[in-house]
């Protein structure tokens, strides 16, 4: 039996971060967490196996989740991307190739169907 994907979920609100490796938990994936850019920057590094990167576009720091999902495909090409946000819904050309955006507040199923869509 293949390993389960992990997924990467970055959020800086805790309650709707808990929220969001649940849901992804439930929709059958392995989460590993980080409450910034820069910490999941290093995740990605010491994790390579890290299927789809999960981020919400604003949280502190000196990377946003926007700027942290361009870095993730420029350095890791094979990742799946879901970019989330509250403030302000984006293009598909303000994306990285192939992200998909999902609005806050979202429902898990459409979380579960983003996840399937990012690994097809």
């Amino acid at each position: 039996m293949p390993p389960l994907p992990i997924v990467l979920v970055v959020e800086d609100e805790p309650i709707i971060l808990l929220a969001a490796c649940e849901m992804v938990e439930s929709a059958g994936f392995i989460t590993r967490e980080a409450a910034n850019a820069t910490r999941a920057l290093r995740i990605l590094v010491e994790n390579p196996p890290i299927a789809i990167l999960f981020t919400d576009i604003d949280m502190p720091g000196p990377i946003d989740g926007l700027a942290l999902a361009f870095e993730a495909q420029a350095r890791w090409p094979m990742i799946g991307i879901i970019i989330t946000s509250g403030r302000r819904p984006l293009a598909r050309h303000e994306l990285p190739a192939g992200a998909i955006f999902l609005e806050k507040p979202y429902l898990e199923r459409a979380l579960t169907e983003a996840l399937a869509n990012v690994l097809s």
